[in-house]
């Protein structure tokens, strides 16, 4: 779980890989060098000085863990999104004319078709809104009045 960093020689003391890194070695040309790698996206870990990529543990369903950092631990999906599968990068936002208020949602079958009567116009809503006065909505699942 350690490596050297540009700092310090390859003989003198090692740094820990930070939560969310494993140590690993990278080759260019004839040199290899350890470095931290991080988990891959679907991923975290919270281990600091982590020696293998075996302790990035796998997101389960209504989590994910992004791809653009390492991540130290899986984040739930938020109210209006969610995730039926392991291992997500990020969560499937409810389609227009459903929403969902249920934090770490593990199925689309939480997004809830609006009523009659209330729509809702963007994706990964968190709830339905009503027909202003003078619009109506005569069916379920309406993106707009």
């Amino acid at each position: 779980g350690e490596y050297a960093s540009a700092s310090t020689a390859a003989t003198s003391c090692l740094d820990q890989c930070p939560a969310g890194k494993y140590s690993g070695t990278v080759v260019r040309w004839v040199t290899v060098t350890a470095v931290c790698l991080e988990c891959e996206a679907g991923k975290a870990s919270s281990t600091v000085g982590a020696t293998s990529e075996s302790t990035c543990t796998t997101c389960e369903a209504g989590k994910h863990a992004s791809s653009s950092t390492a991540a130290t631990s899986c984040t739930s999906c938020v109210a209006g999104t969610y995730s039926g599968t392991g291992g997500a990068s990020s969560c499937l936002e409810c389609e227009a004319g459903k929403a969902s208020g249920v934090v770490g949602a593990t199925s689309e079958s939480t997004c809830t078709t609006c009523e009659a009567g209330k729509y809702a116009s963007a994706t990964g809503a968190t709830s339905c809104t009503s027909c202003v006065a003078g619009t109506y909505s005569d069916t379920g699942g309406a993106s707009s009045c």
